[in-house]
């Protein structure tokens, strides 16, 4: 419109002045008066924005509000308010767009927008774009305003999952022998091991020490609370295909879910992920369930190293020794693999005597991303999970573009009493 005005303003002085024609410069006086006291004409300014999120932290799937109020107070003109959105979130409600116009008095407005994230994550939204105009357009100004705004979107947890009372025995149990190590000591033994800091001397074995050249000193068990500890894959086959569709991505909700199950009965929950080495030792209540989250979240664009299931379970011996735990493995079963999780589930059943079946869920992805080659590595995958089945691990197989994750949470949490 500047433009337009301005040629037209330069037309009629050029022409009035070539034909020595005084309406024609007459014509040109209005505009260009029009034009210099649109040039005095400040554009809005003295511009406030806050922004407040309904909700912080959301679960995947669910929506949040931001509310957005803007305060102008001098100038005349058009104001013009943008929140741009990150990558991977949706507006759901309302536009992040705010236009107004500022008049004489002090503007005061306010809007809302929902918007949804696509992916679990962190998100920033960035401080408001705001542009403002005197009424020809003539001068501008535009900043940034307000707050950065930071929000977090959480695996979704299945809260209510239906499951069935049948008469029929569990086919995995967490035995009321499972024992806790913040239990207090009872008298039923356990076993020798080497002296740790901390130990009580009353403890010590004598005549075993004097014979093995070493301390060592008798374990009891210790009553208290049942124990679960989730192994978690989190090696780079676990990441495949989009990244809201992964296994990985299906793994963190599965386990959200079942350990919030699991925390609201009052048990120990753990957590290893494997390829990692990150091992958060069991413990109750609700702040764990967050912590496990946010573990999984952390690891879930991180390249992780080539360690075996196997691997992990002899780290984590000293732990199924001292918790007993009903031991929850996730991952994506694949030839490759199949060798070192075989050897890690005979060896999570050496350790506990044959008491306690592992679980182990296999996640696969592929009939949904390839339906042709998917079908060749179901076959393949069949092959592999009979071989498991025979070493006494309980296995349920979950395809999530067949299965909703409700119908393999009924399933699993069924089985385990």
């Amino acid at each position: 419109m500047k433009r337009s005005l301005m040629g037209y303003v330069l037309w009629a002085l050029i022409l009035g002045t070539a034909f020595l024609s005084p309406g024609m410069v007459g014509l040109a006086i209005v505009p260009l008066s029009l034009l210099a006291l649109a040039m005095l004409v400040d554009p809005p300014r003295g511009v406030k924005v806050r922004r407040k999120l309904s909700r912080h932290e959301i679960s995947l799937g669910e929506e949040v509000e931001i509310r957005v109020e803007v305060t102008v107070e001098k100038g005349l003109g058009l104001v013009v308010v943008r929140d741009r959105l990150p990558k991977n979130v949706a507006l759901t409600a309302g536009n992040n767009v705010g236009v107004f116009f500022k008049g004489l008095k002090p503007l005061r407005r306010s809007y809302t927008y929902r918007i949804r994230p696509v992916l679990r994550g962190f998100y920033t939204l960035p401080r408001s774009e705001v542009t403002t105009r005197n009424p020809l357009g003539t001068r501008y100004i535009w900043g940034l305003y307000g707050e950065e705004l930071r929000l977090r979107a959480v695996p979704k947890v299945v809260r209510a999952v239906p499951i069935a009372e049948t008469r029929r025995k569990a086919k995995i149990s967490v035995p009321e022998t499972s024992f806790s190590i913040r239990g207090p000591i009872s008298t039923d033994f356990k076993e020798i091991r080497d002296y740790q800091t901390g130990d009580p001397v009353k403890l010590i074995n004598w005549k075993a020490t004097a014979r093995m050249g070493r301390v060592l000193v008798n374990e009891f068990e210790r009553e208290g609370k049942k124990t679960v500890l989730f192994i978690v894959d989190a090696r780079e086959g676990m990441k495949i295909g989009p990244e809201s569709e992964s296994p990985y991505e299906h793994a963190m909700n599965l386990v959200a879910s079942m350990a919030h199950r699991f925390l609201r009965k009052d048990y120990h929950v753990g957590l290893y992920l494997l390829g990692t080495r990150k091992f958060l030792p069991p413990a109750t209540g609700p702040r764990q369930l967050h912590t496990i989250v946010k573990t999984m979240m952390d690891f879930e664009r991180v390249r992780t190293g080539e360690e075996s299931f196997a691997d992990a379970v002899e780290r984590l011996k000293r732990i199924l020794v001292q918790y007993s735990p009903l031991v929850i493995y996730v991952s994506n079963v694949l030839e490759r693999t199949s060798g070192e999780t075989k050897r890690g589930v005979l060896t999570v059943m050496a350790v506990h005597r044959g008491k306690t079946r592992p679980v182990m869920v296999d996640i696969s992805v592929y009939p949904a991303l390839d339906p042709k080659t998917g079908t060749l590595i179901e076959m393949e995958k069949r092959a592999i999970i009979r071989e498991l089945e025979g070493t006494g691990a309980y296995v349920v197989r979950w395809l999530p573009g067949r299965e909703e994750i409700g119908g393999v949470l009924s399933k699993l949490l069924g089985e385990i009493r």
